[in-house]
């Protein structure tokens, strides 16, 4: 290892950082940093005679002198006198980092500034080097065939992140910070990547009209025209804004997505236990809320059209969870059907009884065909019950598999749906109002 080290510092002038990194696999319990003073002290003790006479060792040690090592400059002093040739030279910069662990402490002064009005409790450290440093290390490693090192960039963001850890009293977390501080060494400049805030819970729809999430317009794609009155929305309001906006003002997010288990029809209610939905919130400045409270918050700016309940902490995973418990979910609905033609009990209880345990097949509903592909979907109707409200007109409770299309499993859908109650009914049928009553797990 000395006599790697000789090598390297015959020809370089090295900081410590980067001697003790070449040689970081090796040992255990010491920082490059430490390492790279230790070799350097050692060697001091090793060429302190030999300088004295060799021309060779006296540069190496002049080397390590003049990139702040005590000892050596000491040593330096005492073998040579103020006649000879050989002299210190001032603010010699590190040959692979150019005096860039010598700027640590200035680097993470600025970054918990910057640090200070961010509320989060883990971060991440990365950062962005010129290609020329990098090339600068790998020339050396190949020159010197070393294979105990590690990176420039390995060795930088874990020092920053030591110091950071100390001045704010954070943890680094590898996996899911709140914060991941990008340090771009090329531009100078330092980026602030806020980890989105995730919220899960229920919500329940009480009026007509108002779709789950942002519906664009079709006229102007979302741009803005006179058809939409230049809002670039066919719909004016969403269920997703309806809870997003009170959320993002309490939080100071840019932007937020919704992530709903399933979606109920436009037109329909979301009642009973409510359907589960994420939100996530964009770069959040503030993640410490309390939930309780923001529920209120939202239940009394959306009163009378959308409630939320059981809001609580999530995460990115939940998304994928909820989107694959929707396929899975049972789900009771209530349906005012409006028949062209009076039908007799025994027809109704008929109907009940086919539609017991039933494999159905339902071709992709025209009405949506425009955004989602034209496919047949075996679905099972579990449970249908009926009851006469008027001479043709009947309402009805229907448990289906989840994705199952009711509006079309009434109607038929010309022939889309097989069966559904107006083939079985011998009559048209048509479903005036739809509610979602209540969510069922597979389990329940």
């Amino acid at each position: 290892m000395l006599e790697l080290a000789i090598s390297m510092l015959k020809d370089y002038h090295l900081c410590d950082h980067c001697l003790g990194r070449q040689v970081a696999l090796v040992g255990y319990g010491l920082s490059n940093n430490e390492r790279g003073k230790i070799l350097k002290d050692a060697l001091v003790l090793e060429l302190f005679e030999k300088a004295k006479q060799d021309k060779e060792a006296a540069m190496i040690l002049q080397n390590i002198a003049e990139m702040g090592n005590i000892l050596a400059k000491n040593s330096f002093e005492k073998i040579l006198d103020k006649s000879s040739k050989h002299s210190l030279a001032d603010g010699r910069s590190c040959h692979l980092c150019q005096g860039l662990f010598v700027r640590l402490d200035d680097i993470v002064k600025r970054i918990v500034a910057k640090l200070e009005n961010e509320d989060y409790q883990s971060f991440l450290v990365g950062a962005k080097f010129a290609p020329e440093v990098i090339e600068r290390e790998d020339d050396l490693r190949a020159k010197y065939k070393i294979t105990t090192g590690e990176s420039i960039k390995s060795e930088f963001t874990r020092e920053i992140g030591k110091k950071i850890m100390i001045l704010t009293e954070k943890e680094p977390d590898f996996h899911l910070p709140d914060i991941t501080i990008v340090i771009d060494l090329v531009s100078q400049k330092t980026i602030l990547q806020k980890r989105s805030l995730y919220l899960y819970g229920r919500y329940n729809k009480f009026i007509r009209t108002i779709p789950q999430t942002r519906w664009p317009c079709y006229d102007c794609k979302g741009i803005g025209c006179i058809k939409c009155d230049f809002t670039g929305k066919r719909y004016q309001v969403s269920i997703e804004e309806l809870i997003a906006e009170p959320i993002l003002k309490i939080t100071g997010g840019i932007g937020s997505k919704f992530h709903g288990a399933g979606r109920e029809d436009i037109n329909a209610l979301m009642l009973g236990n409510g359907r589960p939905f994420v939100l996530e919130i964009q770069e959040p400045k503030i993640r410490s809320i309390n939930l309780k409270k923001v529920e209120k918050i939202v239940n009394r700016k959306t009163r009378g059209k959308v409630k939320i309940s059981g809001l609580s902490f999530s995460n990115k995973r939940k998304v994928q969870e909820i989107k694959s418990l929707a396929k899975k979910t049972r789900k009771t609905y209530r349906a005012l059907v409006e028949l062209d033609e009076t039908v007799s009990d025994e027809q109704l209880s008929q109907l009940e009884k086919e539609f017991r345990a039933k494999k159905i097949k339902q071709q992709t509903p025209r009405r949506v065909l425009h955004r989602r592909a034209d496919l047949e979907r075996p679905k099972t109707v579990h449970e249908v019950s009926v009851k006469r409200i008027k001479e043709m007109e009947i309402e009805a409770e229907i448990l289906g598999e989840g994705g199952l299309y009711i509006k079309e499993l009434i109607s038929g859908d010309d022939g889309r749906t097989i069966p559904s109650f107006a083939s079985i009914l011998g009559c048209k049928a048509n479903c005036k109002k739809l509610d979602v009553i209540y969510l069922h797990h597979t389990d329940d």
